[in-house]
């Protein structure tokens, strides 16, 4: 029997990216049921026009996000950026899902973290070189500032973009209300703090204290942490802070319980 066989699986995760987990879970004989808690826009402001324009002048772009790359080149066509101009530039990325979205666009990566989070990005970064670079750090409007923080311990030169804005998906709250109703739910799966906030908005106040004692597979330590603030009872990371790592995660806690 495969270890997700008839597990019944929450999947938050936004739409476009949805099929991912789910394609996972059901590799794995489980039950995925997709509620895409948010939403994402770009920012199109004259600041942002600004810094597309000022493009040449940085040294190094750094992704904390895959919607951070979407809505950079998003921006960058908006704006009439040239190949050349981006070419010149050099990427760092918060980890390999990243990665693969940069080569999709047709850039490579010249930097990435061995542990993927925002403060090792910024601190093994400072570790890798010994210049004192211009950066852009490309967020969307709730990024954390880890990776700005480690940074600025060094002599770098810092610009900050918010290119996208993350938004909670209200049009699912009553889908998320009546998947949760009368069914039973064996874990949920959080790809970001930002779920753990939508999800706790949206969950009806009279359910929620049972759909905290839901085991959650978080896909890293700031996810987890929020979860942990918002009142989870039972969080779990992976080893590797990717999908494929949670989806493992949640095999071995159900391999383990039997």
């Amino acid at each position: 029997m495969l270890p997700l066989s008839g597990k019944r699986i929450l999947v938050t995760r936004e739409a476009t990216k949805a099929h991912t987990i789910t394609r996972l879970i059901e590799q794995q004989g489980g039950i995925s049921i997709e509620i895409p808690l948010l939403h994402f826009q770009g920012i199109y402001s004259d600041e942002n026009e600004k810094i597309m324009k000022q493009l040449p002048s940085y040294d190094w772009v750094f992704f904390t996000s895959t919607n951070g790359i979407h809505f950079f080149f998003e921006l960058m066509k908006h704006y009439n950026n040239t190949y050349e101009q981006a070419a010149k530039l050099k990427f760092a990325v918060i980890g390999e899902k990243t990665e693969e979205v940069l080569n999709d666009f047709g850039y490579e990566a010249h930097f990435i973290p061995n542990t993927y989070t925002g403060e090792h990005l910024g601190k093994e970064f400072n570790e890798f070189t010994s210049k004192c670079c211009s950066i852009l750090v490309v967020q969307g409007n709730l990024a954390k500032q880890s990776v700005v923080q480690e940074l600025s311990t060094r002599d770098h030169v810092i610009s900050t973009a918010e290119m996208y804005e993350t938004r909670v998906n209200v049009r699912m709250k009553e889908a998320l209300k009546k998947s949760l109703q009368g069914t039973r739910l064996d874990i949920i799966t959080f790809t970001s703090p930002s779920t753990v906030q939508a999800f706790v908005k949206l969950a009806e106040e009279e359910w929620r204290e049972e759909l905290m004692s839901i085991p959650c597979v978080c896909i890293g330590p700031s996810t987890q942490a929020e979860a942990i603030k918002k009142g989870f009872n039972y969080t779990m990371i992976p080893e590797y802070y990717t999908v494929e790592g949670m989806i493992e995660v949640a095999s071995a806690y159900f391999n383990k319980k039997g």
